[in-house]
């Protein structure tokens, strides 16, 4: 009997721990892709990881937030998964910002109240000497645990991909400050 709760105990807690398990494999990945975790943030149902992008001349760095929806209990789990939305940011750095910059910012600023990012669409930030791309993905997690043979190439395709669709959008925003040296 004490068995049956222990295991009991234990499905529940693999079904609640799949998103800190996509964070693991998450963290792994881009440090395979030459971006080291900087920062870490963890809630009940949601963990936040930064990643610094050193050897990428257009990004400041990547921020990915892991927020599982659904997988509490197993009837959930059975019906409709074990959800979450991964939400992906992407900063670049302008030094320097003159006048016309604040009104380009403004016109990202209109343009993004279509956009919805849970639709897929990439959304822009303008702050000041930043601009930030984001992206959100409802993902299914078992599909990014498991087998490393099959699930690392996948969560890693999915961040190749994700990385370069928001690199592309804030690419136009790059401003090159002749103080800035090439590494």
């Amino acid at each position: 009997m004490l068995k049956k709760l222990m295991d009991f105990a234990n499905s529940r807690e693999m079904r609640e721990s799949r998103d800190e398990m996509v964070v693991g494999e998450l963290v792994l990945a881009m440090a395979q892709m030459g971006m080291p975790a900087t920062r870490f943030l963890a809630g009940a149902d949601a963990q936040q990881v930064r990643f610094s992008t050193p050897h990428d001349p257009l990004l400041h760095n990547v921020a990915v937030i892991v927020d599982r929806k659904t997988g509490g209990g197993a009837l959930s789990e059975a019906v409709i998964g074990s959800k979450a939305v991964i939400t992906m940011t992407a900063e670049i750095k302008n030094y320097l910002a003159d006048p016309d910059d604040l009104v380009g910012m403004w016109r990202t600023d209109f343009a993004n109240i279509t956009r919805m990012p849970l639709l897929g669409q990439v959304k822009l930030d303008h702050q000041l000497n930043s601009v930030l791309a984001t992206k959100k993905l409802i993902v299914e997690l078992n599909e990014y645990i498991g087998d490393p043979a099959v699930a690392r190439p996948k969560l890693v395709a999915l961040l190749q991909a994700t990385i370069a669709e928001l690199s592309q959008a804030l690419a136009p925003y790059k401003k090159h400050s002749p103080f800035e040296v090439d590494g």
